[in-house]
């Protein structure tokens, strides 16, 4: 019995080593990677925050963390905040706390309160990375958020842009554990012995999100166990498929001011290339397709939402004054 007691110990350090220290070094390694020294943290109190912040921590990094208070869920708004505040004191991390008012920014922008809530949060983010000279934002999205993040863009209607899901480094915002599935998480959490809130409101499906999470996904592996995984999968084999072609927009188009006509009839998808020239210079999808269907008209001349299309010279022109179909 003394025997299997020393085994069983044994095994139970070794997975508790393996597990905390994978998590650390991966988020360690993606800090240095993008040679981060100090960052912002979003830390609402819940399993993804937390341990987002004990990983950062652990880095060695500079960590401000930022608690935002929308002051929706009555005493269990408070709550949430204490627990951050003891947090960021145990670990010893700088904390920043910020009320909201949604409801009147809702009401405002005419927006929902999802909406409203990530906007009002991102902006306090953004402002403290200003101020602060942080190299990025840290945000606790894992690899579930980003299944069901391609889901919603799915339904949405979505090129590769919307299927790939979120990246893990924009340049402005770190995602260092997009690759962990929320099981993980939670193991690591329940390895380093630390406890999490949990927000009631993730537990009803009344937003999109919690529906994909909690009803539609769970019913989907009932048929296709470990489901999760595959479309992480995917999703990583949509982000090269992305860079590609955002390499081979580059050699198209590049900073280019027009698209010749023969370029447009030489490319296997004519819209995707009038697209693409489009968008870098700020139209949207919908200005793209008129743009098209002027093409495919063949000439004429049209405005729409400002921007002038002409019959001329054989090129789709981008100038100062905006962009110009010329057949």
């Amino acid at each position: 019995m003394k025997i299997l007691s020393v085994f069983t110990n044994f095994v139970f350090v070794k997975r508790k080593i393996e597990i905390t220290s994978v998590l650390e070094d991966y988020v360690a390694r993606s800090l240095r990677r993008a040679g981060i020294k100090k960052v912002i943290a979003g830390v609402s109190g819940g399993a993804d925050s937390t341990a987002l912040l004990l990983a950062l921590q652990s880095s060695g990094v500079e960590v401000i963390a930022i608690h935002c208070n929308f002051h929706l869920r009555g005493d269990e708004s408070m709550r949430d905040q204490h627990a951050v505040e003891s947090l960021c004191h145990r670990n010893g991390v700088l904390l920043k706390k910020v009320d909201f008012d949604v409801e009147a920014f809702r009401e405002n922008k005419n927006i929902s309160i999802e909406m409203a809530c990530r906007d009002l949060r991102y902006d306090v983010f953004r402002k403290e990375l200003h101020d602060s000279g942080a190299d990025r934002i840290a945000v606790a999205h894992n690899a579930d958020d980003n299944v069901e993040t391609l889901f919603l863009n799915l339904f949405r209607g979505s090129g590769v842009t919307g299927l790939r899901g979120m990246l893990p480094d924009t340049g402005e915002l770190i995602r260092p554990l997009l690759c962990f599935p929320r099981k993980e998480i939670e193991a690591y959490l329940s390895e380093k012995g630390e406890e999490y809130v949990v927000d009631s409101t993730n537990l009803v499906s009344d937003y999109r999100r919690n529906f994909l999470r909690n009803e539609i996904i769970p019913l989907i592996e009932t048929r296709w166990p470990g489901v999760r995984k595959t479309i992480s999968t995917t999703i990583k084999n949509l982000q090269g498929e992305e860079r590609v072609l955002k390499w081979v927009q580059d050699e198209l188009i590049a900073e280019a001011d027009f698209l010749s006509m023969q370029s447009i009839f030489d490319a296997p998808d004519r819209f995707w290339l009038i697209y693409r020239f489009a968008s870098a210079h700020g139209a949207t999808r919908d200005i793209a397709l008129e743009i098209f269907d002027v093409f495919e008209k063949k000439g004429g001349q049209q405005t729409i939402v400002g921007k002038s299309w002409k019959s001329g010279q054989g090129r789709l022109v981008f100038s100062m004054k905006g962009l110009n179909y010329m057949a």
